[in-house]
């Protein structure tokens, strides 16, 4: 790959593309803005802390809570039409990072189908450890097939069967729509027993980051009051299908909007991070892979936040800049798991030596796709009865192809090793390349 452009005006030891607008805006604290955005609107708003209600620890508000009678929120200007004029750094900086992008999908897309859920999976993985949802991948694998596993290996499986639905369900250049992004939504939080009531709708209560459990006292950000939320959302998706502005700039503006409307009561961030791969996918940017942004952003949680705060506070060209960085590293990184994914099958059958058309080679055909799988999912596979399949794998599994992850004799569930480690050294090569954050520790 190409050294990337380096923008001008980037800090000492910035990594994000702080780059000067040709007009910049000044935020609090005399700092120049990157891109003159519109800020969000701080409106003071009623409060009432309900005396009566409990935590999930029995207690109830403390008298803190209970005199609270207002709070600030922060109400997301209308975008729909608002102009997006990138310096000319800026601008260079995306076009590099979308043409990388475009050459990993031309490049490895359309002969790899496996590398798509591949992508999907470490995405949603590791985007939903940055929201404090950490799970073993082979419990996930477990929660994948209906096997029993943990509370957060099951949210995770729900966060990427939504990811896939919210990318998979737009199609190139067509225009996208708001129940597409309801239907993911619903996706994730059905299963979910304190958030289903709550899944594929837009809240009706208000919200807040921080703060106390019972009140927005102390809160880091209250976004907008409910009564807002559908006519933010129309402006948003408006904003969405506009084509007169940079892919990637879009795409950052887009999740940038959206986080701060945070129209749900749950899952604001893993929804909303997957709306970045929509709105690429839509302007046909990646029409079958996707770049694992929030890889980069589990590894430095602090700039990535950071940026999200900038953008509220009129500074939407901090943000453009952050997400080029973060996807021309995730890119990067992609393609070497894309190619190391694309040689896994011929090596594992230099180990195995299948006969053509046997269930051992079809299997192996499969795995990259699925690495996952039972013994009736291994049947779909390979198309053959069980007995066939199962000598299958247990051909692979000596020869060190498969791993079985259950460890009983009902209800196996294997895994193809290679792939399974591939997804852990993504993440990890992609931290390498991040600045670690001061607070996160994983």
């Amino acid at each position: 790959m190409a050294k990337p452009p380096e923008p001008k005006g980037v800090p000492a030891g910035g990594r994000h593309g702080d780059v000067r607008a040709d007009e910049p805006v000044e935020l609090p604290g005399g700092r120049q803005a990157a891109l003159d955005w519109p800020a969000t609107e701080h409106r003071q708003i009623p409060w009432r802390t309900n005396p009566d209600q409990r935590g999930r620890d029995g207690r109830r508000p403390n008298y803190q809570d209970r005199m609270l009678t207002s709070v600030v929120a922060e109400v997301p200007p209308r975008i729909a039409d608002v102009p997006v004029h990138l310096t000319s750094d800026l601008a260079e900086l995306c076009r590099y990072v979308e043409g990388e992008i475009a050459r990993l999908d031309a490049e490895y897309g359309a002969h790899l189908v496996g590398l798509s859920s591949f992508l999907v999976r470490s995405e949603s993985v590791a985007s939903s450890r940055i929201e404090h949802v950490y799970a073993d991948l082979d419990d996930v694998a477990r929660a994948s097939i209906a096997e029993e596993a943990s509370r957060a290996a099951m949210g995770t499986v729900a966060a990427i069967e939504a990811t896939a639905k919210l990318i998979h369900s737009q199609e190139p250049g067509q225009p996208f729509r708001e129940a597409t992004l309801l239907n993911a939504h619903h996706t994730l939080l059905e299963d979910d027993p304190m958030e289903s009531q709550y899944a594929g709708k837009y809240r009706d209560v208000q919200n807040w980051i921080g703060g106390s459990d019972f009140s927005p006292r102390d809160a880091v950000h209250v976004p907008a009051p409910p009564g807002e939320i559908k006519p933010l959302m129309a402006d948003l998706v408006a904003f969405a299908n506009r084509d007169d502005l940079s892919p990637l700039a879009q795409a950052a503006l887009v999740h940038g909007q959206f986080e701060a409307i945070h129209p749900f009561t749950d899952g604001n961030g893993r929804i909303g991070r997957g709306l970045i791969a929509v709105t690429l996918r839509r302007r046909a940017v990646a029409r079958q892979v996707i770049a694992p942004v929030a890889a980069a952003m589990l590894a430095d949680v602090d700039t990535y936040f950071e940026s999200l705060i900038a953008y509220r506070r009129g500074d939407g060209g901090r943000l453009i800049g952050y997400m080029a960085r973060a996807a021309e590293t995730a890119t990067r990184e992609a393609a070497v798991s894309a190619q190391r994914l694309s040689e896994m099958p011929q090596t594992w059958r230099d180990l195995v030596r299948p006969r053509a058309n046997s269930s051992a080679a079809k299997l192996i055909d499969g795995l990259v796709a699925t690495p996952y799988f039972n013994a009736q999912i291994a049947q779909r596979i390979t198309g053959s009865a069980a007995p066939r399949t199962y000598e299958a794998i247990e051909k692979l599994a000596e020869a060190g192809v498969l791993r079985e992850i259950t460890g009983g004799a009902r209800n196996r569930v294997w895994a193809a090793s290679d792939v399974t480690t591939e997804i852990a050294d993504l993440d990890e090569r992609i931290g390498r390349r991040v600045k670690p954050s001061g607070r996160w520790r994983l």
